[in-house]
């Protein structure tokens, strides 16, 4: 069984660069789900998505993995 990578990762408010904090900070007061994307020259985009409920996507995730096995007969 391949093993999950850690779900979360919890960065000291310190240790993040300012440009980042600042733009985190003008998006959203609650959470906020973020896209990071990795470009061809290695750079990282963030894209904030805040139409999207984040705990839409941790019920869908729950979903996905009840129903994992006929999904994966499906493919």
């Amino acid at each position: 069984m391949q093993q999950q990578p850690e779900a979360f990762l919890l960065l000291p408010a310190g240790g993040l660069p300012a440009a980042l904090v600042a733009w985190l900070e003008a998006q959203s007061e609650g959470p906020l789900l973020v896209a990071f994307d990795r470009l061809p020259n290695g750079d990282w985009a963030l894209q904030a998505l805040p139409d999207v409920d984040p705990t839409m996507v941790a019920r869908l995730r729950r979903i996905l993995a009840q129903h994992a096995d006929v999904l994966r007969r499906l493919t």
